[in-house]
């Protein structure tokens, strides 16, 4: 088991009059290595929440997260920043790619911040695109490129550091259906080859159907909703 989360709760005071709102309700999840998960909900019930508390983005009201067995609550913010950057990949709506360097080092970026020097941080990248078929876009800058592979930058970013679990959240949501077809292809293909663990929001319920296993999140807890044939084809 990769990701185990007990009894998360977390909530919100909104308004004037400082109105509680619970967003998660003693949620429980867990997900075994190699697995593709998708978490499906309405806008505002706290898929996103979710996905930052199991990604240590966030921190729970309440509640025990565990990856691999070990209990990453119990983590000073510096460790758990540099467990972060070692173990988890984040691919958002949004690219969030700095505009101001080129994809190649874009890419490096997080191998960077985890301390190794820039050269091999570069060549690493330089690898990295080149498996991805994206070689010949490393010296464009993010607005030298379409919004598909802005997006395919982004999750080379998320995998340069070769985490165990990549968190996605709504990845296909900025994007025309042939870019998501061509970045959901990418996602599973490095599932199948790599046996990454992709844990992914959608409110996209055809998206949600290609996973492994799907949840719903219903008043602040996971309904399972079984395991869905809808694979995509590789």
């Amino acid at each position: 088991m990769i990701i185990k989360a007990e009894k998360i709760t977390k909530t919100y005071f909104e308004g004037s009059n400082s109105k509680k709102l619970v967003v998660l309700n003693e949620l429980d999840f867990e997900m075994d290595k190699g697995n593709i998960i998708s978490i499906t909900g309405l806008s505002g019930s706290g898929k996103s929440t979710l996905l930052h508390i199991l990604g240590t983005l966030d921190k729970p009201d309440k509640g025990e997260i565990f990856f691999n067995e070990i209990n990453i609550n119990k983590f000073s913010e510096n460790k758990l920043s540099r467990f972060r950057n070692q173990n988890i990949g984040f691919v958002f709506q949004f690219h969030h790619l700095l505009p101001e360097i080129t994809a190649l080092e874009n890419v490096a970026m997080p191998k960077l911040i985890s301390g190794e020097t820039y050269s091999t941080s570069l060549q690493a990248a330089e690898n990295l695109l080149s498996e991805l078929d994206l070689l010949e876009r490393k010296d464009h800058y993010p607005n030298q490129l379409s919004g598909g592979e802005q997006q395919r930058i982004a999750v080379a970013r998320a995998l340069i550091n070769n985490p165990e679990l990549i968190l996605a959240d709504e990845p296909t949501g900025n994007l025309d259906k042939y870019h998501s077809e061509e970045l959901l292809e990418l996602l599973w293909d490095l599932n199948k080859k790599f046996s990454t663990s992709l844990l992914l929001v959608t409110h996209n319920e055809d998206l949600a159907k290609k996973a492994d296993i799907v949840y719903q999140l219903i008043d602040g807890k996971l309904l399972y909703k079984g395991k869905p044939s809808g694979k995509i084809a590789t």
